[in-house]
């Protein structure tokens, strides 16, 4: 007598039962994977975002050129990993905007100053570079974020570039003295307010003054 003839499966119930099991544990070790990987991006994202507000608190300029600049290859890794995270677009796109608006520009008026145009040349292509990527993922953020397109930085020297434009020398110093000689703002306003200050003393170098044909 076979197995049809007791009425029994042809495959035993519990080979069955077996493979059954054996879907069920691949499929718990696939969503136990899954979760594992959700939870470690999640720990990563959050790690950058501290990192970019203890970057923040910094003075020293050149630890903070070489920490963001780090920053920004972490943030552009955990990008690929998952492409919708507002989080890390926002830190991006802050991340870029601070290098161009900043430390590049910061550069390039030093270059100004040394009457080096070679390098200066090569800062503004870095600078358009830079300001190119932070516009790619403001873009990706959505209308939130385009309201706010422009730095802290651009709209600090949004004055003394107008009153260049206008070949006025008074209002000229007098917005860029006051900018060298505001007060300290609290500690995560500390590395925007080094570089302001650096900015207008840059801004006020004769070479760099000339561009107003005062």
């Amino acid at each position: 007598m076979g197995p049809r003839d007791a009425r029994l499966p042809a495959v035993g119930g519990a080979l069955k039962l077996l493979a059954r099991g054996s879907v069920f544990l691949v499929l718990l070790a696939l969503t136990a994977s899954g979760c594992v990987q959700q939870a470690v991006l999640e720990n990563d994202v959050r790690t950058a975002q501290w990192k970019a507000r203890t970057l923040s608190t910094g003075a020293d300029l050149s630890l903070a050129h070489a920490a963001l600049s780090a920053q920004l290859v972490e943030l552009e890794a955990l990008y690929q990993r998952d492409p919708s995270d507002a989080r890390v677009l926002g830190l991006l796109e802050r991340g870029y905007r601070l290098m161009a608006s900043g430390f590049i520009e910061l550069r390039h008026l030093e270059a100004l100053a040394a009457g080096d145009l070679a390098r200066a040349t090569e800062e503004q292509a870095l600078r358009a570079d830079a300001e190119s990527r932070a516009r790619y993922y403001r873009e990706k953020l959505g209308t939130a974020a385009t309201r706010r397109s422009s730095s802290s930085l651009d709209r600090e020297f949004a004055e003394p570039e107008a009153a260049c434009a206008r070949h006025d020398r008074a209002a000229y110093e007098t917005q860029l003295n006051a900018l060298v000689a505001q007060p300290q703002a609290g500690a995560e306003q500390r590395l925007e307010l080094t570089l302001s200050r650096k900015l207008a003393a840059a801004w006020l170098m004769p070479n760099v003054a000339a561009r107003c044909k005062f």
